[in-house]
Formats: structure tokens, C-alpha cells, sequence
């Protein structure tokens, strides 16, 4: 007999919940990228297009320095704009999308399709900022990447 039951779940007090997730600490640890998301929309600026990616931190040093060392893992995610060409690509030339080909290249998969950053390892550096919203709030930021 299963313990889960919607109606009484639905309907028991529940303690508050948190509001903020607690920054994850100043450090370098290893992540996995775990899947990738091309977003894009129209601001006043124009039209903008972005590569989401979402990773997850598993190393096990740099998990025991966060809050109470007995989370396994975080996920996080990295949003990285990208310069299109006039007919909806990716521009390679010089000086564009410098930071997607520092991702590619700490990935190993520089020149193949961006669905190959799936599954690859890379080392972040992860460092602490004024949240956006609430500038009294720390936030963290992932401001770097290199190979493994």
C-alpha cells in the first residue's frame, strides 16, 4: 500500500516553503551539460535570440560546501546570446558568438552540431553577484568555462 495520497496532501498544513533558492558557493566545480534550448523573442532593442543551457553539478567537494553539504547535486542553467545571420543562423565569422564557441571548445565538440553539447563535462567558474531583482540578495553566476 502506497503512502501517496493526493487528498490528503492537498488538504493537510504545510510548513512554508522557501522563497529564494540559496546561491550555489564561489568555486569551479565540474557540471554535466544536461540539455540545450534555443529561445528567442523581440524587445525593444529588436529581435534577440538565445542558447539555454541547462547544467548539473554532481561534483562531490564543491556539493559538501553547499548550505549544509547534504544536497548530491544542483542544477543551473547558463543563457548565452547568440548573433544571427540574416537568415536565421548561427554566425561563425570572426568575433561572433565568441562565448558559444568558448562553450563548444571546453565541450570538445567546436564544429560539430550544438546537439553535441549534450552529455559533455566542462569546469565552471561560478562566482557571486547583486541579484537582479533585489540587489540587497546575492545571486550566483557562471561568468566562465574551460575543459575538463
Amino acid at each position: 500500500m502506497s503512502l501517496f495520497d493526493p487528498a490528503s496532501l492537498l488538504n493537510s498544513d504545510l510548513g512554508e516553503n522557501s522563497t529564494r533558492r540559496e546561491p550555489l558557493p564561489v568555486g569551479e566545480p565540474i557540471a554535466q551539460i544536461t540539455k540545450i534550448d534555443i529561445k528567442s523573442g523581440e524587445s525593444a532593442k529588436g529581435k534577440w535570440s538565445r542558447l539555454d543551457v541547462t547544467l548539473n553539478i554532481s561534483d562531490p567537494e564543491y556539493m559538501a560546501t553547499y548550505v549544509d553539504g547534504s544536497q548530491i547535486e544542483a542544477v543551473t542553467n547558463l543563457g548565452i546570446m547568440l548573433d544571427m545571420t540574416e537568415h536565421g543562423g548561427i554566425h561563425t565569422g570572426t568575433n561572433r558568438n565568441v562565448r558559444l564557441g568558448r562553450l563548444r571548445e571546453a565541450a570538445g565538440v567546436n564544429g560539430k552540431p550544438l546537439s553535441a553539447l549534450v552529455g559533455q563535462f566542462i569546469r565552471v567558474s561560478i562566482v557571486h553577484k547583486p541579484a537582479y531583482n533585489d540587489p540587497s540578495q546575492i545571486a550566483d553566476e557562471i561568468n566562465g568555462f574551460s575543459k575538463v
